[in-house]
């Protein structure tokens, strides 16, 4: 009997272990096989950073080669992601500033030219006249009025008519060449005119004048480049005096307009 009942305990314990080995195990869900590794948040912010820092650099590269507009564009791509970023927010003001300053110094230039135009063209002079209309236009080409453009130029066509042959062309090409700012060939054929036309004498002291204008670009170019310099290192007094200089000899210049309020923000 104690036999029989050992005999029935071991079988009750082979079933057991054939049933729980039949039993379906319990598998791990395909998020727990696959699990992503965890995300460092800190690194992740501190790449963040470093691409701020990055695009920032280059809206001051724009900034510093007065390409506002693209600057600003940039900006605001920054400031979508980081709103709260401090320099990108005291860039994005000083470009506001310095934007609203330069429309102010070109629509005030522009007005000057305009008059000057007028007035020269009212005189006859349609060398300075043209020239004028064309630098209050370069300076802001939304005043363009192709009609009054181009009743200028009938009337110039018209003066043409006092001069004979070739040099009615000569007359032409020399106030296209004053227009343009190409005043060396303006001198040429101005002085080639004067022989021949008493009325072309008033004109050569006033292409002299002009060809210095001219010749000073170089000078104030250097003066310019080295106020920008100053200004990318730091040296704000350094950078306006060099500024003046540049400014004297040419002071409707519009580098030298922007680079002078960007100095103006820092020095306040």
């Amino acid at each position: 009997m104690k036999i029989k009942n050992i005999i029935c305990a071991l079988l009750i314990l082979s079933l057991c272990g054939v049933g729980a080995y039949a039993r379906p195990q319990k598998r791990e869900s395909s998020s727990e096989q696959f699990a992503a590794p965890a995300v460092d948040k800190k690194a992740s912010r501190q790449q963040n950073k470093r691409y701020a820092v990055t695009d920032l650099s280059k809206v001051e590269d724009y900034y510093f080669a007065g390409k506002l507009d693209k600057a600003e564009l940039m900006l605001n791509e920054i400031l979508l992601t980081y709103p709260d970023n401090t320099e990108a927010l005291e860039l994005k003001n000083k470009i506001l500033i310095v934007k609203e300053k330069l429309f102010v110094f070109k629509r005030d230039a522009a007005e000057d030219y305009l008059v000057e135009s007028e007035r020269s063209l009212r005189d006859g002079n349609y060398y300075e006249g043209l020239l004028y209309y064309k630098r209050a236009v370069d300076l802001m080409p939304e005043i363009y009025d192709a009609q009054k453009y181009n009743t200028m130029i009938g009337v110039l066509n018209a003066q043409a008519l006092r001069y004979k042959g070739s040099d009615r062309k000569a007359f032409l090409l020399s106030v296209e060449a004053f227009q343009d700012g190409d005043f060396k060939k303006a001198k040429s054929l101005i002085e080639y005119l004067s022989q021949r036309y008493e009325n072309m004498l008033d004109y050569r002291g006033m292409v002299d004048f002009y060809q210095v204008e001219y010749t000073n670009r170089e000078r104030t170019q250097a003066y310019f480049r080295e106020a920008l310099s100053n200004f990318k290192q730091g040296r704000y007094e350094n950078a306006r005096s060099a500024l003046n200089l540049a400014m004297a000899l040419n002071p409707k210049d519009l580098d030298i307009a922007l680079l002078s309020e960007q100095i103006n923000l820092e020095l306040q």
